[in-house]
């Protein structure tokens, strides 16, 4: 329908955007580098890996630009970014709510149960990615495995493909998506909510050897839906047996996103950004 052509075409505006914005001379895109007063922005140093497990040093080989939704700041260029990319989120929105109300209920919960968890000034992010063509060669790794640390997260990719995500019997299975598609990914806050009854999404992207004669650049773009600062994440009392322990502790949402976040960039630490 209607609606469906509107996202279709906003997806294609916005993936000309983003490429022409990663096109830029670096000292363009370093106007706007993350930091740690703004922990969103540009970069290209990050290490997702150093989120789950602790390891990695060579940071992953892809670069980013974020957008806190609800505090956005805007490079200088490219021509109509903000434009372009405020439509996109909203869209994304519209799409969240729905997408939340359907979990909600699937929870067991009422309709509402995440209405109140998503204040006008919530942690949602809006990421751009690209991933620079790389010579022939072995496979290698793009995005160092990973989950997301938010509620779930809409993924937007090219044709290029690389992305991965882990089986329970621990092998690692492409992820392919039709054009038009989106890709939903479940985050650790919903499954620390449903005390693993949900269980967040493992993956990874990588290049594969039979991209290698070609132009393997790549392009994503993320949405990731996340809470309130304040926000609780604690067991939902339905997901915890009587007498037994939640599995994981109460914590606080913005506590658990940037403790996650900051892992992964080390000048942000470096910078002062985390006590």
């Amino acid at each position: 329908g209607s609606r469906t052509r509107r996202s279709s075409s906003l997806h294609q505006h916005n993936s000309a955007i983003s490429r022409q914005f990663f096109d830029l001379d670096e000292s363009e895109k370093s106007k706007v580098a993350m930091s740690s007063e703004y922990p969103y922005g540009y970069e290209k140093a990050e290490i997702l890996s150093q989120s789950l497990t602790g390891e990695g040093v060579i940071p992953d080989p892809k670069e980013t630009y974020n957008i806190k939704v609800s505090d956005p700041r805007w490079p200088e260029q490219p021509d109509q970014f903000k434009d372009i990319v405020t439509k996109y989120c909203d869209e994304m929105w519209t799409l969240t709510r729905r997408i939340l109300r359907v979990f909600a209920l699937v929870l067991r919960q009422s309709e509402d149960f995440f209405t109140d968890k998503f204040p006008t000034d919530n942690m949602t992010v809006f990421r751009q990615l690209n991933y620079p063509h790389v010579p022939a060669g072995p496979a290698r790794i793009r995005a160092s495995q990973h989950t997301d640390y938010g509620v779930l997260t809409i993924l937007a990719t090219d044709k290029v493909g690389g992305l991965q995500v882990r089986l329970p019997g621990e092998e690692w299975e492409d992820v392919v998506s039709p054009p038009g598609c989106l890709i939903v990914n479940i985050g650790d806050m919903m499954q620390r909510w449903s005390n693993n009854a949900w269980r967040s999404t493992l993956h990874r992207v990588v290049k594969k050897e039979t991209q290698a004669n070609t132009d393997n650049r790549r392009q994503s773009m993320a949405f990731f839906v996340n809470p309130g600062k304040d926000v609780l994440i604690e067991c939902i009392p339905d997901y915890q047996q009587a007498g037994e322990e939640a599995k994981y502790p109460p914590i606080r949402s913005e506590d658990y996103i940037l403790s996650k976040h900051y892992s992964t960039v080390p000048s942000l630490v470096a910078a002062g950004g985390k006590d």
